[in-house]
């Protein structure tokens, strides 16, 4: 058994990472799709203007994400080995 099998702890925190991981994938689109937005908007327009708050707190989530997944590995450096789904 592998540490993860034995421990509920890290096995709880593996969950956590996967989702992290899942959200961290679903930001970086929705990221990709909003910057697509504004450039297809030009500079100037009412659309791209409106799209740049909404990216900053995209930016933001998918920073607090990645921090959320770097503590996890810290405390669980069992988590490091796992590939990434």
């Amino acid at each position: 058994m592998t540490p993860i099998e034995r421990d509920p702890d890290i096995a709880q925190a593996q969950v956590f990472v996967d989702l992290l991981n899942a959200e961290i994938d679903v930001l970086t689109a929705r990221i990709e799709e909003t910057e697509a937005d504004a450039c297809r908007g030009g500079a100037s327009d009412r659309l791209g203007t409106r799209l740049r708050p909404e990216e900053r707190t995209l930016r933001e989530q998918l920073s607090e994400a990645h921090q959320l997944v770097a503590q996890l590995t810290a405390r669980y450096p069992e988590l490091r080995d796992v590939t990434r789904n």
